[in-house]
């Protein structure tokens, strides 16, 4: 490639802003190119790291708009590296840089997708700058046509649903007509056209009243439809939903350059909904996320959250791009509102926004401090019966102590270390709590230790299950605190009369 090919860039790229990850172990020489990539403006920034091992673990939870990586490091080749990357399934754009390349070692790098192969001669700061732009350019438009394929398949999942919909619209669109002749016909009469003197119509207001009120029902069905509200609710739990709906996109996701990071309660968080619809809410919130990353930097970083606040199910989308304009957020969930370069009919988050009010909840939109945008839902917790706080090791006791407790119509929150447990001990929400003895790392013992510092109204309601009931420490355990201790193995009978006992001290 000439120096003239090298310095020619795609039609936008005054506008480009990128992130740029420089693998080479030289420090002088990351430094002298950290500096001369200054001059692509505001916008660009650089990391430099030393190692294969040190790119690879970055590449694991941020992404970069292109990757400087020198042929030469002191784990592994460039090549080696570029082969894992690929490997891993890590879309971004690869420049091989050296010293000491050959024809053989520029074939294998352009067999591996390589976007260009650069010899460090004496022109190499010099056209550097111009081949990172054109890059990152050519790189960002293909990423954009995957995003809007990831969007087209979302639409069409959509419009699966808009067939069904259309069926059940026509005739509704057909009674409407009949109540907007009438009120044609009313109006007509009373204020005619031209010249021709108004008639009188009895009764007019009344009935104009009625027409409006049938359209008014009649669109009430149409969009209760539109909204899936016709679809049964179910009690779903968002700790599961939201990790298997970013199961199914990574993939997706990491074809535009996008990394998806999870940041989710434990335990279960329940809300009633109809579930389809709500899984349509948070893909489309993905989808926006990820398309103002492409359009924006080229890839970033979207993060899943899920908490619960005071009785409700708080699920945050956000990501590390340019965020929402000020004057785009007072509008955002009206109908055909939109922003940005996104393409679409602007009905996505209005609709979004409407099914979620449906359940009870609402949508919000907000710029974080730190630059990106997030958007929160928030939704009921359905109301639950009674929930068990169960520290057990053993996998088949767990499925025992979990199916018995549901037939008593109580749910278990299961832990089968105590190590995992006391980060939530002093949050969760328990009405009993049972407690094998002798589990790995910090056992039960420790456990009600801890519930007697920092819970103690969970005391009362908390029995122990123990293979050795002559166990001393347990002995000092039921000294000190007579709480119920069930020796194994017990009988069905006597594990629910027990939790009956538990309840009841509630």
């Amino acid at each position: 490639m000439n120096d003239h090919d090298r310095t020619a860039t795609c039609a936008e790229e005054g506008a480009l802003t990128g992130r740029v990850l420089i693998v080479e172990a030289d420090a002088a020489q990351a430094s002298r190119i950290v500096t001369v990539l200054t001059s692509l403006g505001e916008g660009w920034t650089s990391v430099r790291v030393p190692t294969a091992q040190e790119c690879l673990h970055l590449l694991d939870w941020t992404t970069f708009s292109v990757a400087l990586i020198d042929f030469i490091l002191p784990d592994q080749n460039g090549l080696e590296l570029i082969r894992e990357i690929r490997r891993r399934g890590y879309v971004l754009a690869a420049i091989l840089m050296t010293a000491h390349g050959n024809e053989a070692t520029a074939i294998e790098a352009l067999r591996l997708g390589v976007a260009d192969y650069i010899k460090k001669d004496e022109g190499f700061f010099r056209y550097l700058p111009a081949a990172v732009a054109r890059v990152v350019a050519c790189h960002r438009q293909q990423l954009m046509k995957v995003s809007t394929h990831s969007r087209l398949r979302l639409q069409l999942s959509q419009r699966a649903h808009r067939g069904l919909l259309d069926s059940f619209a026509a005739p509704i669109v057909h009674d409407i007509k009949s109540p907007l002749a009438c009120i044609a016909m009313v109006t007509s009469a009373m204020a005619p056209a031209g010249d021709a003197p108004a008639m009188p119509v009895p009764d007019a207001v009344p009935i104009i009243r009625r027409s409006v009120d049938r359209i008014e029902r009649l669109v009430d069905r149409l969009l209760k439809f539109a909204r899936q509200e016709v679809e049964d609710r179910t009690s779903v739990d968002l700790a599961q939903v939201l990790p298997t709906l970013a199961d199914a996109e990574t993939e997706s996701l990491k074809l535009q350059n996008i990394r998806v990071v999870r940041d989710i309660c434990p335990g279960p968080v329940m809300v009633r909904v109809a579930a389809k619809a709500l899984d349509q809410v948070f893909l489309n919130l993905l989808a926006n996320a990820a398309e103002a990353l492409v359009v924006a930097s080229g890839g970033g970083v979207v993060t899943i959250g899920l908490s619960q606040d005071r009785g409700s199910a708080v699920a945050t989308v956000s990501d590390n791009g340019p965020g929402i304009p000020a004057d785009a957020l007072p509008n955002l969930f009206k109908s055909f509102s939109s922003f940005g370069k996104a393409k679409g009919t602007g009905l996505g988050l209005s609709i979004s926004a409407g099914i979620v009010r449906e359940h009870g909840g609402h949508m919000q939109a907000e710029n974080l401090p730190s630059g990106g945008a997030r958007f929160t839902v928030v939704l009921p917790l359905e109301a639950q019966g009674p929930v068990a706080l169960v520290l057990e090791d053993e996998p088949h006791v767990r499925d025992l102590i979990a199916a018995q407790l549901e037939f008593l119509g109580v749910r278990a929150d299961m832990f089968d270390d105590g190590s995992v447990l006391l980060p939530v001990l002093a949050t969760g929400k328990w009405d009993l709590v049972i407690l094998d003895v002798r589990t790995p790392d910090i056992n039960g013992i420790e456990v009600f230790k801890q519930i007697v510092a920092r819970r103690p109204e969970l005391v009362a309601r908390t029995m122990v299950v123990s293979g050795s009931i002559a166990d001393e420490d347990l002995q000092t355990l039921l000294a000190d605190h007579p709480i119920p201790c069930l020796p194994k193995p017990y009988s069905q009978d006597q594990f629910n009369d027990m939790v009956r006992l538990l309840l009841r001290n509630e």
